[in-house]
């Protein structure tokens, strides 16, 4: 007897999923950001979405963007649709969705991925403040549709990167198979910021060179700067001595400290690869007040003649600071 009622069960649990499945949908429509933005401004985007199941009431969204812009902080959103508006709110961290009981933004980033960049991207999730149930009639021919704003601040530093854009539903979870109940799209062209100096961190392309032994630090710490001759095969494979060609760009100038010396002379480590640590602020004696802004390097062999620079923009490495 209580296995017939076990097997009830989950006949019933299966058929109320398929039914979620047929009866709960959502579609992002269009994406409208822009191409370009200033270091410093806070862009507007908006998402252009229909629902076409009369299921769930209250709206999940997720956004992903560069943790260098500390989207958390920085990022508002609201919505308006054919059955009502509202603002929303950041997912608490210790919210759990309601099918695999684990928090949104671990669910999103597994399930959706971070799209074509390499990595420093996070998700950061909002659920609306307002429920709203669709009524009866909505379909296919009679969807509810509605605009999701998004506000946020870019970063301080030239970039590209690639935005992503996640929606569902708190009512019924994740439901981690289903592509009905929630949806997700990368933006097909990546934002450019730009108005900084120096060469954007392009997050769009490949994964660039380690340069910085540590994962996290700022112009302000003490840096060991590293170099491996064999990753990209580069020419100084072999070399006898490496040396760190670089320049600082502050705020009352530029300096360069590019010399065949000891003090751009790079210690070798192991097979092709070299180290050297510094304090920027007086390796390139930078005035007191002034504040650094940029440092972009090449690696030298002893007379310059062989010179390794960045394949993916065949200009001098960027050391960007990261302290996220």
């Amino acid at each position: 007897m209580d296995r017939a009622i076990n097997i009830l069960k989950k006949l019933v649990y299966l058929a109320l999923l398929i039914l979620i499945f047929v009866v709960s949908c959502i579609e992002i429509i269009t994406i409208n950001q822009p191409d370009t933005a200033t270091v410093g401004e806070t862009i507007t985007i908006t998402l252009d979405a229909e629902v076409t199941g009369k299921d769930g009431s209250t709206l999940v969204l997720g956004f992903l963007a560069p943790r260098s812009w500390r989207p958390v902080e920085n990022t508002t959103a609201s919505f308006e649709s054919s059955i009502g508006n509202s603002s929303m709110s950041l997912m608490p961290a210790d919210e759990l969705d309601a099918d695999m009981k684990r928090p949104w933004k671990e669910q999103i980033t597994e399930r959706v991925g971070i799209g074509d960049n390499y990595g420093d991207v996070e998700w950061v999730v909002f659920k609306a403040d307002k429920d709203l149930l669709p009524p009866e009639n909505t379909s296919e021919d009679n969807p509810v549709t509605g605009t999701i704003t998004i506000k946020t601040k870019v970063g301080a530093t030239n970039l590209k990167t690639q935005l992503g854009y996640f929606l569902g539903d708190a009512l019924w979870g994740y439901l981690k198979d289903s592509d009905n109940n929630s949806t997700f799209k990368f933006a097909s062209k990546c934002i450019e910021i730009v108005g900084a100096t120096g060469n954007p961190e392009n997050l769009c392309g490949p994964a660039p060179r380690k340069l910085v032994e540590s994962a996290t630090f700022t112009y302000d710490d003490i840096l060991t700067i590293i170099f491996d001759a064999q990753e990209d095969s580069t020419a100084l494979i072999g070399a006898d001595q490496v040396f760190f060609c670089s320049t600082a760009e502050h705020d009352l100038g530029i300096n360069e400290v590019c010399e065949y010396s000891d003090k751009t002379e790079m210690i070798r480590t192991g097979p092709d690869t070299w180290r050297l640590t510094l304090w920027p602020r007086s390796y390139y004696n930078i005035p007191a007040g002034s504040n650094i802004n940029s440092i972009a390097a090449n690696f030298q062999n002893e007379n310059g003649q062989t010179i390794v620079v960045d394949l993916n923009t065949n200009n001098d490495f960027q050391l960007i600071q990261k302290c996220f």
